[in-house]
């Protein structure tokens, strides 16, 4: 299956995935209020971080193993088997500070804790391991189950008087539907691995952990910190905010998840120019929605945020911040996706490294001084700062230049998208309702400006449509 229809696949698998997030999101948001959303946010940022260490680069090593020509069998139960190692250990941990923990968590139970730390570790293992066989259209449609799965039995547990336990078991049931069906569909024949393919494993991981670490320090860092600073109530608004934000992001991922097989096969064949290609290709097109998202944020993103109440709406300046964030990190996120492809995991290491350094160090300080404002301040610029080092890094290992030029015609079609929506945002009401119309006709508006400036954007949307 080509690179290109691999995206779209993976794109509207993670469009579908948003949707029904966003709705369950507000339908949780319009019921238990924000206090609660905030508790669940809370609860969540610490189980993904707990899956994140427990990864320890290893999903992002068999990936990689699994991406090369050659046996998968033994990289397969390697990774494994290293994966079981590393959860009983950490498991351990988190079960010896249970008191702290429940504490922090608002009394939430570390056995409950531990579970869904299984159950999403289990789920992005599966996945990980599918997109290194190049199966991404079939790894993309995990995420859409995984989603399904537990909005619909979120929603119908707290129709039935549930609520806080509801949402928790409903995300843990959700993870465990999207790892069965993720097994059904391995075409690995198992084999014992030697010590070569331990040490393969082990040996990619040692710098790859770093990246895992880094994507969720920019996702829930903020919130983390934001637990020991503000009231529930705003980390629930702050999360609607980061929730809007990563919907625009989510066309630029299912690019790097679909580019990341093919780039580290061709890099393993020597194959640079087409590496050099795709790298442009992917960067090209990152930005295509998170662009006109950031001028639509600042323009109606007040309106937006009602959907979720009318006390979201305070939430607005924050959303723009963190809408850029997104927008910085979407770019940096390919780069440094580029760099693991190409075997490179330690130039990707001191790219995260300092990214972690001045993420943790400016959300601390800035969060304390200027509450949740600081916060998404935090995350914008480690995020500015990683992608200029990513740039160096990148131009020195394979010699690539950013495509300003398709930027800067996406930047051209935002302007005047933007132009039309703040004309529409002058002349009418400021209700929920103007808002949703103008960021349909804002996307009308700009998608049309964008095929009209850009022959690279109608060329791919020629060469990708299923017909």
């Amino acid at each position: 299956m080509r690179i290109g229809q691999n995206s779209v696949i993976a794109f509207l698998s993670q469009a579908l995935t948003s949707v029904a997030g966003f709705v369950a999101t507000v339908y949780i948001a319009r019921e238990l209020g924000e206090a609660t959303l905030g508790v669940y946010s809370l609860v969540l940022a610490v189980v993904i971080w707990l899956k994140i260490i427990g990864g320890l680069g290893i999903q992002t090593a068999l990936k990689k193993r699994l991406s090369e020509p050659g046996d998968d069998g033994p990289y397969l139960v390697a990774g494994v088997v290293t994966q079981l190692i590393v959860f009983v250990v950490l498991a351990s941990v988190v079960v010896g500070l249970g008191p702290w923990l429940s504490s922090y968590l608002r009394g939430t139970p570390v056995g409950t804790v531990v579970a869904l730390f299984a159950l999403t570790l289990s789920f992005a293992f599966v996945t990980t391991a599918l997109e290194g066989q190049n199966r991404v259209h079939i790894a993309s449609l995990l995420a859409p189950a995984d989603r399904l799965v537990r909005s619909v039995v979120q929603i119908l547990l707290i129709v039935v008087g549930f609520g806080l336990t509801g949402l928790l078991f409903g995300y843990g049931l959700g993870a465990l539907v999207g790892t069965l069906l993720g097994v059904v569909f391995f075409s690995v024949p198992l084999a014992l691995p030697t010590r070569e393919h331990f040490e393969a494993i082990t040996g990619y991981a040692k710098y790859s952990w770093l990246s895992n670490l880094s994507n969720r320090a920019f996702a829930s860092m903020d919130t983390l910190v934001l637990g020991l600073f503000v009231a529930d109530g705003l980390i629930g608004v702050y999360e609607v905010a980061w929730n809007l934000a990563s919907v625009l992001a989510v066309f630029g991922v299912a690019i790097g998840t679909a580019m990341f097989p093919a780039m580290s096969e061709l890099s393993s064949e020597g194959n640079l120019e087409e590496v050099r290609y795709l790298f442009s290709d992917s960067m090209s097109f990152t930005g295509l929605l998170l662009i006109p998202g950031l001028v639509g944020a600042a323009l109606v993103g007040d309106l937006v945020l009602t959907l979720y109440g009318q006390s979201f709406s305070r939430g607005h300046l924050v959303l723009v911040v963190l809408t850029f964030s997104r927008t910085v990190y979407a770019y940096e996120f390919q780069i440094v996706n580029t760099l693991n492809a190409l075997d490179r995991p330690d130039r990707a290491f001191r790219i995260d490294g300092v990214f972690i350094t001045v993420n943790v160090a400016l959300n601390l300080v800035l969060v304390w001084q200027f509450g949740w404002v600081g916060a998404a301040a935090a995350t914008a610029v480690s995020a500015v700062v990683a992608l200029a080092l990513g740039h160096r890094a990148v131009q020195d290992v394979v010699g690539v230049q950013l495509p300003l030029d398709e930027i800067g015609r996406q930047l051209l079609a935002a302007v005047v998208m933007g132009l039309v929506v703040a004309g529409g945002r002058y002349l009418l009401a400021p209700t929920l309702v103007t808002g949703v119309v103008l960021v349909v006709v804002g996307g009308v508006v700009y998608f049309a400006a964008l095929t009209g400036l850009s022959v690279r954007f109608r060329e791919v949307v020629v060469d990708n449509v299923p017909f």
